[in-house]
């Protein structure tokens, strides 16, 4: 009788151990070693300690893939996951703890069922203190885990969910801390840039999750089935606008043909000991920066890989090879936990929820797809393939900055160019047309003679032409640069006054290089394009010669004297400098008339 008295006194608290034990076993709180520790003896854990990531248990696993990313991919994932990682490092980080960049980033992800018998993808936690790498194990992210519809094989899942990673999850916007919590919400625009079907996927995926979409494509087509998706040029219209001027603000753009990035991590790139918040991952290169300036788009996502990037730059003769021999060597697990340039992929924020969405909305991509992206070498790779690098190559360049551009792309007018907005931004005509007409009565040319400049430096015109970066436009620097350039040479040309604070300007310009090249096509053109920059001191000193009061202006010399007065123009082409044209080269007269000519509504399309 005591005996059983005593059972039934221990019987509550034996079930309350059996529950607690159950749910420890179904979800654990731990830490991988691989991105906990950094011992000496694993080489691929150099990364510092991070606050632990929630993991649960599965009940079993079916399939599993190995997936490396490289190149300007991974650098894109290292930069996007940045604040991340600050974020889980801010309570544990250690004196002496740093994380590096590395080369290459890899993660395994597996199918199987949950605790509750449901279809799951996941990423799973890899232990690096294991001497058997191929043993499976059941512990995934917790963050990570996606539900698998009935109809998607385990083995799209799981390639959607590589693919997926970066093009999407990575260069999602969101709207954090929503209604002031921890919550976040896909909102925006963003731009995918390629033919693809990386690019289409990328595309699809982020119009499924509620994004306004623009795929750029040197087509004009692609093979996307949600109409809502955008699909233009590098060059919109006549008038050929670029891309990035057409959408206005974007919130992040996926490049699937090149990389932007100032910070390349190619395999023949040697890699330092630099902390990882030192080595500029972000926005480094001047095209990211413009991006994130003029459009305020805040996330750039390149999807360009190792083996892209090699063909690129040795050719399609000599780079194929080499990049195989890169894929024979990295693609292998057990050489990545060796090698010191690698390390395990931390499990992105949400990257479970981005995945379940996608894959209830149907947008897959297919292990068939996956593995003609890969190398022959390994199935764990991307290589590279003919179509990229031909849509690569044959994207039209930008010669209108400071170096060749991809076409649509924002660029520099000058080296010197800063993105910094002033107090105003002028682009009304500074003249009343009954001014205008009694400026041209007088006549129809002002001379602006020498200008008076006593202290001009004979050194002008050597100064003005070093730096000549368009073949179509000459640079001209203030009123030296205008003497020698175009009152002593006897020019007949045309200059378009802009500042580096106008945002119109930026827009005209690549238009204006455009008509430059198609008057010099012309046979018997005698009119030479010329621009000048209006800020600064010599350019404020042009403009006050000239009568020049607002920006973009376009003034008209005819055999080196100014003829007729300045146009303020905003958008080309331009019925006002396209008559202006007409008289110079004809030789009429100055008509004021020309001031009454209205524009089109919006640059046509």
């Amino acid at each position: 009788m005591n005996a059983t008295v005593g059972r039934s006194r221990f019987l509550p608290w034996l079930i309350l151990f059996v529950v607690v034990a159950e749910n420890y076993r179904k979800t654990n709180l731990w830490c991988c070693s691989a991105l906990s520790s950094s011992s000496p003896s694993s080489p691929s854990s150099s990364s510092a300690s991070v606050s632990t990531f929630p993991t649960t248990r599965l009940l079993s696993t079916t399939k599993s893939q190995l997936a490396i990313l490289d190149g300007g991919e991974w650098n894109s994932v290292q930069s996007i996951l940045q604040d991340e990682w600050k974020a889980a490092l801010t309570d544990s980080r250690t004196r002496g703890d740093t994380i590096r960049s590395t080369k290459y980033g890899y993660m395994k992800v597996v199918t199987g069922r949950d605790s509750d018998d449901c279809r799951v993808v996941a990423m799973q936690c890899l232990e690096d203190d294991k001497e058997d790498i191929n043993i499976v194990y059941n512990i995934v992210y917790q963050d990570s885990v996606a539900m698998i519809p009935d109809k998607i094989s385990d083995e799209d899942a799981i390639a959607t969910y590589v693919i997926a990673l970066s093009c999407v999850h990575c260069a999602l916007p969101k709207l954090e801390n929503v209604g002031g919590g921890t919550d976040s919400i896909a909102t925006g625009k963003a731009v995918v840039l390629g033919c693809s079907e990386v690019a289409c996927f990328a595309a699809e995926g982020l119009a499924s999750l509620g994004i306004e979409v623009f795929l750029v494509n040197n087509k004009g087509t692609a093979n996307v089935k949600n109409r809502k998706i955008q699909v233009i040029t590098p060059a919109i219209g006549s008038s050929d606008v670029g891309f990035s001027a057409h959408v206005g603000q974007f919130d992040s753009l996926v490049d699937t043909i090149g990389n932007e990035r100032s910070s390349s991590l190619s395999m023949d790139d040697p890699i330092g000991d630099n902390d990882f918040y030192d080595i500029g991952l972000s926005f480094g290169s001047s095209v990211l920066q413009l991006l994130r300036n003029r459009h305020n788009c805040q996330t750039y996502v390149s999807t360009f890989t190792n083996c892209q990037q090699v063909v690129a730059n040795e050719g399609i003769f000599g780079g194929p090879g080499k990049a195989e021999q890169y894929c024979e060597k990295i693609g292998n697990l057990s050489i990545l936990r060796k090698n010191k340039d690698s390390r395990l992929l931390p499990p992105p924020k949400s990257l479970g929820n981005t995945i379940e969405t996608l894959l209830k909305a149907g947008t897959i991509f297919t292990e068939k797809q996956r593995r003609k992206l890969c190398s022959k070498k390994s199935n764990a790779i991307r290589g590279w393939s003919l179509a990229d690098f031909w849509e690569a190559t044959s994207w039209p360049r930008d010669a209108s900055g400071t170096g060749t551009i991809r076409f649509g792309l924002p660029v520099r007018d000058d080296p010197t160019e800063e993105d910094v907005e002033v107090e105003f931004m002028i682009s009304e005509s500074p003249y009343r047309q009954e001014q205008a007409r009694a400026v041209s009565t007088d006549s129809d040319y002002d001379d602006i003679g020498d200008f008076g400049l006593k202290e001009a430096k004979k050194s002008a015109s050597s100064q003005n032409r070093a730096f000549q970066n368009n073949p179509y436009v000459l640079n001209v620097l203030g009123v030296d640069g205008l003497q020698s350039e175009i009152v002593d040479t006897k020019m007949d040309c045309i200059m378009f006054m802009s500042a580096k604070f106008c945002k119109t300007c930026r827009t005209i310009n690549p238009l204006y290089t455009r008509m430059a090249r198609l008057h010099q096509e012309r046979d018997g053109t005698t009119v030479s394009f010329v621009k000048a920059e209006a800020s600064g001191e010599s350019g404020k000193a042009l403009g006050r010669h000239l009568s020049v009061q607002a920006v973009p202006s376009f003034v008209l010399f005819r055999e080196g004297r100014q003829f007729g007065v300045p146009l303020s123009v905003s958008k080309l082409p331009s019925r006002k400098i396209d008559r202006a044209l007409e008289l110079l080269e004809t030789g009429a007269p100055w008509d004021g008339s020309i001031l009454d000519e209205d524009e089109p509504s919006s640059s046509s399309s």
